[in-house]
């Protein structure tokens, strides 16, 4: 792997805790290494003779995964609470 690849998968297992950590950002910061690993990092590489066959469908599942984490923790769009200021109607 080159520098910039090792550099993306440390970012992959730094952000991959999100949801433990309940971070959306993270999430977010999952979502962009893992598109950089599917475009720079070729289906399967060597390195001294052995080979490593890296996991495309398991980083972008992660990464929907990611996706959706982030959506439905963005913050926008909300719930609104009601209360007997809002002119609510029945």
């Amino acid at each position: 792997m080159t520098c910039q690849e090792d550099q993306i998968v440390a970012e992959l297992l730094e952000y991959a805790d999100f949801e433990e950590v309940g971070s959306p950002a993270r999430a977010r910061k999952f979502i962009v290494a893992a598109k950089r690993f599917l475009i720079l990092s070729p289906t399967s590489q060597s390195d001294q003779g052995s080979a490593m066959t890296l996991s495309i469908p398991q980083i972008e599942a992660l990464m929907k995964s990611a996706q959706v984490y982030a959506r439905a923790n963005s913050g926008t769009g909300g719930v609104r609470f009601l209360g007997v200021t809002s002119r609510f109607r029945g």
